[in-house]
């Protein structure tokens, strides 16, 4: 009984954590500060990764899981090259709860 809540409150965490960054990648995605060639290489990378042309499709390690995993690291490269400032502008926000307006006009 206990080990299934705490299952259920690592899964939530999880969940979590997930959707915060996915926010975070989103506003910086549509942050003006970002350079513009990072955004188009990240985004036709996503396009690439979700194509049904799915070369990495012969992998047996990755099976099922491979475009949600390549997905992710594709956030995590995105997230990795934005400008280091802006990037802890949007942690802190996040941190603070605060995301709303946090682009300058």
């Amino acid at each position: 009984m206990i080990l299934a809540m705490i299952t259920f409150w690592l899964r939530t965490k999880a969940l979590w954590a997930l959707r915060r960054n996915a926010l975070r990648v989103w506003r910086l995605f549509m942050d003006q500060r970002v350079p513009a060639g990072l955004k188009v290489v990240t985004a036709l990378s996503a396009l690439f990764v979700i194509s049904p042309l799915d070369p990495l499709s012969d992998i047996p390690v990755l099976g099922v899981v491979d475009d949600a995993v390549l997905l992710t690291l594709v956030a995590w490269l995105f997230v990795r090259f934005c400008p280091p400032a802006v990037v802890a502008e949007y942690t802190q926000a996040a941190a603070q709860s605060r995301l709303k307006n946090v682009t300058p006009n």
